[in-house]
């Protein structure tokens, strides 16, 4: 292997004028290209969302004790009860509120307050009847637009049994859906906005009691498509890759100066024993490793190259034998010792 090394460092030294020119070369295209890979990313333009504003919509409801009864003043306002009853408060003070965030914030809003009477069971409506509750409009104020409503439960139970009773039809669950739809126009941080936005209250009606769904808040991040410009790098296994050739093309770079260097420059026996190991690897199919005994008497011949005994051995049909103490390579055919030796 050593020699192996030292033959290339060799040819490196004699090629010199040609190997230095195709390595600077190879330097500066694989340093081109790391700083393409770390230091020269694609722009390209992409629609992103960004925040814009947020809306809260939500209901706040009291019911309101108007008839006399064992447990409640008259004038008490009941709130986050689980049930309210008919006979002590059949009448629900409703706030629907609107509210709008964002940097400068130019709305109004039109809101349409509807009562949908149904008959549900599961996840079917056997039918539903819309009734008009409440319009206004108004703009915002401070980022926030009010709406209050009265809601007689009392008489949306007495609608809802009139119905029952016409239809003579009992399956299913008594609900009121109380949809506020709220229609905002105007500007958002200069920016024109023309949205509408539909809010749900349930509410269920039993006998003689009703009760109102615990989710009555409902807030939403608007967003906004931009279109902005990134910067896109490659992916890093070629940025690594980049660097790699680069270490490559400066570690060859390495290899060439000092194989020029004169304290590396090989000696002619240096040379020599480099094409005397060529040559054992180019003929090592017809070798065999050996031991040379000098008290051999057979008649001699020294032969003048490796090429000359390998030739011989191969028209006798011999092998020559190679002792690697004695840097010997030798055979013996019809009692003849053919043999050669390097100088």
């Amino acid at each position: 292997m050593y020699w192996r090394i030292k033959r290339f460092q060799s040819l490196t030294a004699e090629k010199f004028t040609l190997i230095l020119p195709v390595v600077v070369v190879c330097i500066i295209l694989s340093g081109l290209f790391v700083y393409a890979s770390w230091y020269m990313p694609e722009y390209r333009d992409v629609t992103v969302d960004v925040p814009w504003y947020s809306l809260d919509g939500r209901y706040e409801y009291g019911a309101v004790v108007s008839e006399e009864n064992p447990l409640w003043p008259v004038g008490t306002t009941l709130t986050d009860n689980p049930v309210y009853f008919f006979a002590a408060a059949p009448e629900l003070q409703t706030t629907f509120s609107f509210l709008a965030e964002g940097e400068t914030v130019d709305l109004n809003v039109v809101s349409h307050t509807m009562a949908v009477l149904s008959m549900k069971e599961s996840d079917a409506t056997y039918w539903s009847k819309e009734v008009i509750i409440a319009e206004h409009a108004g703009p915002l104020q401070s980022g926030i637009y009010q709406n209050s409503f009265t809601l007689d439960m009392r008489d949306m139970q007495r609608r809802l049994n009139e119905i029952k009773e016409y239809l003579d039809f009992q399956r299913g669950t008594p609900v009121v859906d109380i949809v506020t739809t709220a229609v905002f126009t105007g500007t958002v941080d200069g920016k024109p906005v023309n949205e509408h936005r539909v809010y749900l209250m349930p509410i269920t009606l039993g006998a003689g009691h009703y009760s109102i769904s615990d989710n009555l808040s409902f807030t939403e991040a608007v967003t906004a498509r931009q279109t902005r410009t990134v910067e896109v790098y490659p992916p890093m296994h070629q940025q690594y890759a980049a660097v790699l050739l680069l270490l490559i093309s400066v570690g060859m770079l390495l290899w060439v100066v000092i194989s020029r260097a004169p304290r590396f420059k090989p000696s002619a026996g240096m040379l020599q024993a480099l094409e005397q190991e060529a040559a054992h690897a180019r003929y090592r199919d017809w070798m065999s490793r050996g031991r040379f005994d000098h008290s051999i008497t057979a008649h001699r011949i020294e032969l003048g190259s490796l090429e000359d005994i390998i030739s011989a051995a191969v028209d006798m049909n011999q092998r020559v034998i190679y002792d690697n103490d004695e840097t010997t390579y030798f055979f013996v055919h019809d009692n003849i010792l053919y043999i050669y030796k390097p100088a």
